[in-house]
């Protein structure tokens, strides 16, 4: 009888920390949902869970508060989205800088003209973080932003000496890009070309201005070292 009353009291155990996981699990989905609709300021503890089918006073249980629930969501979505174009520039040599450039492009581009989940979340935070800073947006910076910030300057710096000039490459390239981050894609759809799908879309606007900076680094005085 004690053996069997154990094995019932291990089995409930095991049942409250997996409905426990499974109700923080749906806390954190709806948060990200809700975060990404509405930016950290509008967005509602009480509506968070709603969406998640939760009570109220379990997102305090879990979390404490609508802060570290907003940290944890913006690391979790984040993560490690920008460590490859962060690591492009360590592996780039002159020969292939070219396909590195492209590439960074490529990603940047896809990551901010989403056809995940994942991504359409994290493009929405960012531009409620850039349009609306919280105070969590100089971490945020320093975790994603920089990084990839830093690779595309470490790349055109493999082809453009002077300090000056480089920033200025930078801040063409990074502001191209950084356009579309910027832009819900509702307003991407708006101009898309009939008939194109976003990700064929996304491609030629990468070729386009891969295509553009190639060309005008080439124009530069001296014109640009090697074909890579």
């Amino acid at each position: 009888m004690r053996s069997e009353t154990r094995l019932k009291g291990a089995e409930g155990a095991r049942k409250a920390r997996q409905d426990g996981q499974e109700t923080r699990e749906a806390l954190l989905r709806a948060a990200e949902e809700e975060f990404a609709a509405k930016g950290y300021a509008m967005a509602s503890a009480r509506e968070i869970c709603r969406r998640a089918g939760a009570n109220a006073a379990l997102l305090s249980r879990y979390f404490g508060s609508k802060e570290t629930m907003y940290r944890i969501v913006a690391k979790r979505l984040f993560g490690d989205l920008g460590a490859p174009l962060a690591t492009l520039a360590q592996k780039a040599s002159v020969a292939g800088w070219r396909a590195a450039f492209a590439e960074w492009v490529d990603d940047m581009l896809f990551m901010t003209l989403p056809t995940k989940r994942e991504q359409k979340l994290c493009a929405a935070l960012f531009r409620h973080e850039v349009t609306s800073p919280t105070r969590f947006h100089r971490e945020f910076k320093e975790m994603f932003g920089r990084p990839v910030h830093e690779s595309l300057r470490a790349l055109l710096a493999m082809k453009v000496a002077d300090a000056e000039e480089l920033d200025l490459w930078v801040a063409s390239v990074w502001a191209q890009v950084a356009a579309y981050a910027l832009a819900d894609e509702k307003w991407h759809d708006a101009f898309r070309p009939k008939g194109a799908s976003r990700r064929a879309w996304a491609e030629r606007v990468a070729r386009h201005v891969c295509q553009t900076v190639f060309a005008a680094l080439d124009a530069r005085k001296g014109g640009v070292a090697g074909n890579g």
